[in-house]
């Protein structure tokens, strides 16, 4: 049974960020592979938007709020009919491109005072390169009693006697309604410090034609201050962009200035793959040809048109296939035929009454926890060997990353992970922010490393409830893993739903399927269900199950997705609320690495 979330869904990205139409059902992808970001960022957006009107004459000065408010709804160039609500000295002081505000839905502008006030808790802000932050009903409080408003407009009549306004905010400032319909996710990519993959950075641009060029200008002004750590950066303090156009071939011509014909060669590259695949998310565009001084830049094979199979031995790592393991009669099975869910055929390695598994992304290296959870043991595809990497208790689901290393984490605390390569354990180190210095030891429910290795999703408890929260993989002098960056990832903020996390997993370079788990009210038995998140809280959707559950565990890859039951059934996402039983009987359930 397929139904749509109600009031309960703000916002999905299905895919890799496509947009998806505000009231409709949002499915999640659960074939794949699924390859690249496609939002709609031509002047397409999932809402209806009415083009902004000049104040009319004699407008109050709480009509004049709620226009100046709709003129920042939609994109034109240098706001100009937003301005048209200002004095002339405030037009001039105003920085639309500063940033963007969003407040919360249903708290209309309010004369008071006079003052007209917007009392609205503030939900979460858009820095001048799109990066999005959660303010989790933040606010600045004002002058409407019992309320917190985000911003307070002051008005005077101006010569002609029409009331304007002499505070505008800073940035633009915007509901979550339009936030959702007016603004296009684009995955910015960087790459790793390594050189072996490219990362997403997730932004959100005003929809329309200038959203290229706003993508173009946030790669330039390099990787968030979160990401920096772990990836490269190429020198583009001195580069300016004079021009980005798509033509109607889908061509995108991004003409550089500055410095930019200056770049070194392989920064130049660089740079060149990262445009490439960040540009190709806007479904207008199939190719790229970046120019400087004149001289256009060149791929590998010597093509100035660029497209992303170019650059594929640095693709994003969400586009690789992944295979489904399961423990089924005691036995490690992987499925045949994704088209027949009941052609399994057993794992020929030496694992005896595996517990939980993980699997390689070659397929031919496997993990299991056995022993009740207090050992972890690994084995190769047609070897007869057994390695025992450590004993203890409270052994969670281990994971191999994209390079092959095996992460074993321990419910005792970030201070119990292990990484392993092959068999030889590698030094790990966790930073933990000065505001949650006892982050380290704080009891670990679940964890699963991003496609690309660089970022790790957590669910850690804290209390009697859980926090769900990312942070950066880094590597150390001496070849091991430095995990720094804790930033937490508020669910129920962005749904308005709260739950008890149990597992989460990536369904997307950029979103996590979280499995929640919450007493339904007096006298009723604990239900489940699974919330869709983006790594920056920025949307979220509840995707179900439609009746009530008892799901214990997730197993997720990119565009695809299952649940354990704790009956042992396993159950296929299908499409929002839409969770088919195809497997009875099951142990443990993953996809490979």
């Amino acid at each position: 049974m397929l139904r749509c979330a109600e009031s309960r869904t703000r916002w999905v990205a299905a895919g890799l960020g496509m947009l998806l139409a505000v009231g409709g059902c949002a499915t999640v992808p659960t074939s794949g592979p699924v390859e690249h970001h496609t939002p709609q960022a031509n002047g397409v957006n999932s809402g209806v938007q009415v083009d902004p009107l000049p104040p009319s004459d004699g407008a109050s000065q709480l009509l004049v709020v709620e226009g100046f408010l709709h003129a920042m709804s939609v994109y034109q160039p240098n706001y100009a009919i937003a301005r048209e609500y200002l004095t002339e000295a405030a037009s001039n002081a105003w920085h639309p491109g500063a940033g963007v505000q969003i407040y919360a839905d249903g708290f209309p502008p309010t004369e008071y005072n006079q003052t007209v006030a917007l009392p609205a808790p503030l939900s979460g802000k858009l820095d001048a390169t799109g990066r999005y932050q959660s303010m989790s009903g933040d606010a600045t409080p004002g002058y409407a009693p019992g309320k917190s408003n985000v911003h307070n407009f002051t008005l005077v009549k101006n010569d002609a006697g029409q009331w304007r306004i002499t505070n505008p905010p800073e940035g633009l400032l915007v509901s979550r309604y339009v936030f959702t319909t007016s603004f296009v996710a684009v995955n910015l990519h960087f790459l790793d410090a390594g050189g072996d993959v490219l990362v997403p950075d997730p932004r959100f641009f005003a929809v329309g034609d200038q959203a290229v060029d706003a993508a173009v200008e946030a790669q330039l002004a390099g990787p968030s201050e979160w990401l920096t750590p772990a990836v490269r950066k190429v020198d583009t303090k001195g580069v300016t962009l004079l021009g980005a156009d798509v033509d109607d071939t889908g061509v995108a011509d991004v003409t550089l200035g500055g410095s930019a014909d200056r770049l070194p060669v392989e920064q130049r590259r660089t740079l060149l793959a990262e445009l490439t695949y960040t540009l190709s998310a806007f479904t207008q565009v199939s190719a790229v040809r970046v120019t400087a001084g004149g001289q256009a830049w060149r791929d590998d094979t010597g093509q100035s048109i660029v497209r992303r199979d170019a650059f594929s031995q640095v693709a994003p790592a969400g586009a690789v296939t992944r295979a489904l393991f399961l423990v089924k009669d005691h036995k490690l099975q992987r499925l045949v035929d994704t088209s027949d869910w009941d052609t399994f055929a057993d794992v020929d390695a030496p694992l005896p009454r595996p517990e939980q598994v993980a699997a390689s992304r070659d397929l031919n290296g496997f993990a299991t926890i056995t022993q009740k959870g207090t050992r972890l043991q690994t084995a190769q595809s047609g070897s007869t060997k057994v390695h025992t990497l450590r004993t203890g208790t409270g052994l969670l689901r281990p994971s191999f990353s994209r390079s092959g290393e095996l992460w074993s984490p321990a419910a005792s605390g970030l201070s119990g992970l292990q990484v392993f390569k092959g068999e030889q354990r590698l030094p790990v180190t966790v930073q933990a922010p000065e505001k949650s210095s006892n982050l380290v030891n704080q009891p670990v429910v679940a964890m699963s490393l991003s496609p690309d290795g660089v970022r790790v999703a957590m669910i850690l408890r804290r209390g009697s409830g859980t926090v769900v929260g990312l942070a950066r993989v880094e590597r150390g002098a001496d070849g091991g893993v430095v995990i720094g960056g804790w930033r937490s990832i508020d669910v129920a903020a962005t749904t308005g739903t709260a739950g008890r996390a149990l597992d989460l997993g990536w369904v997307t370079e950029t979103k996590l399927l979280v499995l929640q788990s919450s007493d339904s009210g007096a006298g009723e038995s604990e239900t489940s269900s699974v919330v869709q998140v983006s790594e920056d809280g920025a949307t979220a959707t509840d995707i179900g199950p439609s009746e009530a559950a008892d799901l214990t565990r997730l197993a997720v890859a990119p565009g695809r997705a299952v649940a354990l039951g704790a009956n042992g059934g396993v159950y296929r996402l299908d499409g929002e609320f839409n969770w088919n039983l195809v497997i009875a009987a099951v142990d443990a359930v993953a996809y490979s690495g």
